[in-house]
């Protein structure tokens, strides 16, 4: 009789540690939102990231003593791909843009909440780098 007792008990605690796995496997992954890249195709800026809502691009303008407070919102980019792990965001280069001059290029992506989740810049700094990546004829 013990002996049944210890084999039940045995075999009710294996269901109990193979519910627990079966459930944690059918969790479905986290869809957290990031910003991943930014690059220039042109014509146009690229951004990848995840499960984002929206991307915005900001230009950062010549002067000296420019504080955050003015920078240049340019423009929300487009996803130009499925919502989801690998998305692509694209941004039309206009040569007559706020982005033209600045000294400074950069994207922010935001959550489905609409919380800001990462900033990424161009990698290029002053108004010549950036004019001649995004604008240049070669």
């Amino acid at each position: 009789m013990a002996c049944t007792i210890g084999l039940m008990r045995s075999a009710f605690l294996i269901c109990v540690l193979i519910g627990l796995g079966t459930a944690s496997l059918a969790t479905p992954p986290i869809k957290r939102a990031q910003l991943r890249t930014i690059e220039v195709k042109r014509p146009n800026i690229v951004i990848r990231g995840a499960y984002l809502s929206r991307v915005e691009v900001w230009a950062v303008p010549t002067a000296t003593g420019i504080t955050p407070d003015e920078y240049a919102m340019v423009g929300n980019a487009k996803r130009s791909n499925a919502a989801g792990r690998k998305e692509i965001w694209s941004f039309p280069i206009a040569c007559t843009s706020p982005l033209i001059p600045a000294t400074e290029v950069f994207v922010k992506g935001f959550d489905a909440n609409s919380n800001e989740v990462g900033r990424k810049s161009l990698p290029y700094s002053g108004a010549s780098e950036i004019a001649d990546a995004l604008c240049s004829a070669s």
